[in-house]
């Protein structure tokens, strides 16, 4: 396991918390986005690689019916056993759920038509292992899709957190919350693709509208969703209600009539075996 990887593994309830609010925040629609580039089709074998609470591989589930197959992977027990009840009535087809790592997927040669990877390629530390496993599970012509966020700068509700984290709870907070922002760029992400013996590779930029009721709501939801929730336990009152002005402050150029809307960033990268 790579020191990324443990640094952003949630325990207790926390996928639990993953899946209620930044799923369908965040990663649901970044799904859509992510098998959109990969243009799953019907009746195709689809891989959710570090899946989460499988937001992926439920878009994916809806995309390929019932003469398709979906299975999820994922480092972390607590978040495939999530994933594994969000769809005990998904039957058209099943998800097939595992825990595993990228870098040794267990799973035989040339078994999926395409493998996608939604915000857990970057956390990897062998990135180069990690995609050759992902082409050595692909059917010849198969497709990799991979979504990473762009630099933290390109999100800017996230610079005014790691700001505001860094002032009131500590570098270690803020490393935390920015460490989701810090995966290869376009050309890094072009080099690999073509390293791991993928060709045809193209990479995009897509852009989610986020909206949240308040600068409250988005830090609770993050603080109980993440591994924020340690370090933001030791805040007393004060420190949490400094952290909360500081923040909603901050956000005000996103806010509106109904809360705070703000944009998110994500390189999309796609190639083929």
């Amino acid at each position: 396991m790579a020191d990324g990887q443990q640094a952003w593994q949630l325990a207790g309830r926390g996928p639990e918390a993953y899946e209620r609010y930044l799923v369908p925040a965040f990663f649901a629609p970044c799904a859509e986005r992510l098998l959109d580039a990969a243009e799953v089709a019907p009746g195709e074998r689809v891989l959710d690689a570090a899946c989460g609470t499988g937001a992926v591989a439920r878009g994916a589930a809806a995309r390929v019916g019932s003469l398709g197959g979906v299975t999820g992977v994922d480092l972390n027990p607590g978040m495939v056993e999530v994933a594994r009840s969000a769809t005990a009535g998904v039957t058209q087809p099943a998800i097939d759920w595992h825990t595993g790592d990228m870098t040794a997927l267990p799973f035989p040669d040339e078994t999926f038509d395409v493998v996608c990877c939604q915000q857990g390629f970057q956390f990897v530390g062998d990135q180069p292992g990690a995609l050759r496993e992902m082409r050595r599970v692909l059917v010849p012509d198969g497709r990799v899709a991979v979504a990473v966020w762009r630099p933290i700068e390109h999100n800017p509700a996230f610079v005014a957190l790691v700001n505001e984290l860094e002032r009131h709870s500590g570098a270690a907070a803020a490393a935390t919350m920015r460490s989701p922002f810090g995966g290869p760029g376009p050309d890094r992400l072009r080099w690999l693709l073509t390293d791991a013996g993928l060709r045809d590779a193209w990479i995009g930029i897509t852009i989610l509208t986020v909206r949240f009721g308040s600068a409250e709501e988005f830090l609770t939801q993050e603080s109980v969703s993440s591994p924020l929730a340690e370090p933001l336990s030791a805040l007393d009152a004060g420190g949490w209600q400094a952290l909360l002005e500081g923040l909603d402050a901050a956000l005000q150029p996103y806010a509106d009539d109904d809360g705070l809307t703000f944009p998110m960033q994500s390189w999309l990268a796609t190639a083929r075996r």
